[in-house]
């Protein structure tokens, strides 16, 4: 009897980084990253070790990209032989089309790769699967993971969606900041134009680090470590969870004493606590004077209701 096909794995957790986004497993999760627009990758693991990563690097002109799967094969072949040169034949390897990718493999002790060319940024985006060379393994894994990934390419608008952490930003918002722990994440961008700073943060674990605290005095505590002050904040429902709106002095740079202490006074920041996924979550701008303000659709789905009448939590 011949066996059947392996069910393809779910894959509920999006993501979106610079040029490349996508679906990966539940259990994956983000070993290494890299900030920098112009070329870098995630690296993604489970408790089993390394399980893929997905990169991107600059290329002026789409390559061949059966030439350039031959040769990283024919790399890790030889890699897997103690370092001895290996001349890759045709028959050697195999190539499957998903999408815009060709996905690529040869034995089972060797990486799946998948390659595919952004002419929008000009990137090459590229996975790497360890241990699922297999038949069931490129079906049940590697095809669904790379028919979910796209290119990260609009040319307004770039979106962000790592740590529990989601933006869509204009693309001349680059990250300046940013720290990831299993409990708390906090990315921060600049605009190339605006000069405006733009600082998103998440915290897990709510109902332990509010334990004797308000959720406005939480937040002051931690953003005072970066020289901001909060001069107001009205309550409201964000996202319909309590919350406020906060208005911020800060710093105009990190080196402030290059600009005698100098501050903008224009900061906007929505901060608010989802009781239900027990995180605190938080939205900040400050920039130069009339620098454009960003709007709550930033985050998507973020909503904000009326001012109320109350003391700010």
């Amino acid at each position: 009897m011949k066996p059947t096909a392996p069910a393809p794995v779910k894959l509920p957790q999006a993501f979106a980084w610079h040029h490349v986004a996508g679906r990966v497993p539940a259990d994956w999760e983000v070993s290494r990253y890299a900030v920098e627009d112009r070329a870098g990758r995630i690296e993604w693991a489970t408790r089993r070790g390394l399980e893929a990563t997905v990169g991107w690097e600059p290329c002026e002109r789409e390559p061949d990209r059966e030439t350039t799967m031959k040769a990283f094969l024919a790399r890790e072949m030889a890699d897997s032989r103690g370092g001895r040169r290996v001349r890759m034949r045709e028959e050697d390897f195999r190539t499957k089309e998903v999408g815009p990718f060709l996905v690529g493999w040869a034995d089972e002790r060797l990486p799946v790769q998948a390659l595919a060319y952004d002419r929008f940024g000009g990137k090459l985006v590229r996975w790497i699967f360890e241990g699922r060379s297999s038949e069931r393994g490129r079906a049940a894994l590697v095809e669904p993971v790379v028919a979910a990934t796209g290119f990260n390419d609009d040319p307004a608008t770039c979106e962000y969606r790592l740590f529990g952490i989601r933006c869509v930003l204009p693309r001349d918002y680059k990250i300046e900041d940013m720290a990831a722990f299993p409990a708390n994440a906090m990315m921060a961008f600049e605009g190339d134009e605006s000069h405006a700073r733009v600082t998103f943060r998440r915290w897990g674990l709510a109902d332990l680090i509010l334990e004797g605290k308000t959720l406005r005095s939480l937040y002051e505590e931690v953003v005072r470590t970066n020289g901001v002050r909060v001069e107001s904040a009205e309550p409201r429902r964000i996202c319909g969870c309590e919350g406020f709106v906060a208005r911020f002095s800060a710093p105009r740079e990190h080196h402030a004493e290059r600009y005698f202490m100098r501050r903008w006074h224009n900061g906007l920041a929505y901060v608010w606590h989802d009781r239900a996924a027990n995180r605190i979550n938080a939205f900040e701008q400050v920039g130069p004077k009339g620098y454009g303000v960003l709007p709550p659709e930033t985050v998507p789905g973020l909503t904000v209701d009326p001012a109320t009448e109350r003391t700010a939590p």
